[in-house]
């Protein structure tokens, strides 16, 4: 049974493609982990890029993984929006976050900075430019798997260290915190794919599962 990952941005990439009809198109693309980071993010964009006609954005923030009906996992968005800053309706934003859930991407922020240059590209064209600048970003960024999972504490005696250790490996469990006491304690990460699996084996075994 394979890890259920999702596909983010490794570092900030930016991007420019070809002047299309006089004007300039700048990608910029952004991981981001909170909503505060977001704006903070698109403000020193902004800043940047105070003198450009338009910063048309989307971002999509934080991971919901789920089954369905035939045990197949989907990734999606807890949140995304987008916006068009100035652009006619749905020709700006909606094709860049169209673009990032197309591919797949997710807790990224992806602006695209337009320089007008006097020759009007219509609807049709403004939805091919921003589509077309946010995907050649894409392809050139670099990307990495961000591993999705679910914490969990368990609680057990000193004589089953070596009981768990060996579910801490046969799982690859990251532990997060942990106390040394009467008995151990720790918060662990474990991936979401094997999740209720570990769960059902450790109380199987009387390891206490918080």
């Amino acid at each position: 049974m394979e890890k259920l990952t999702a596909k983010v941005l490794s570092e900030p990439f930016q991007y420019e493609i070809p002047k299309i009809k006089g004007s300039r198109f700048i990608t910029t693309l952004i991981p981001i982990y909170s909503k505060e980071q977001m704006e903070e993010s698109l403000l020193k964009i902004r800043k940047n890029y105070f003198d450009a006609t338009h910063n048309c954005y989307a971002w999509r923030f934080g991971l919901h993984a789920q089954q369905d009906l035939f045990w197949n996992w989907t990734i999606a968005s807890k949140q995304e929006r987008a916006n068009d800053d100035g652009e006619p309706s749905n020709t700006a934003g909606k094709p860049i976050l169209n673009v990032l859930s197309g591919n797949q991407v997710f807790e990224i922020l992806a602006v695209v900075t337009r320089y007008f240059w006097g020759t009007l590209l219509g609807v049709g064209g403004l939805i091919q430019a921003y589509t077309e600048s946010t995907k050649a970003a894409l392809l050139h960024a670099p990307f990495s798997q961000k591993e999705i999972t679910k914490k969990l504490t368990l609680q057990y005696r000193y004589d089953q260290l070596s009981l768990v250790q060996y579910f801490y490996n046969k799982y690859e469990i990251q532990i997060v915190s942990e106390n040394f006491d009467a008995t151990i304690e720790q918060e662990i990460k474990v991936n979401i794919v094997f999740y209720e699996i570990m769960k059902k084996e450790l109380l199987e075994r009387q390891i206490t599962c918080i």
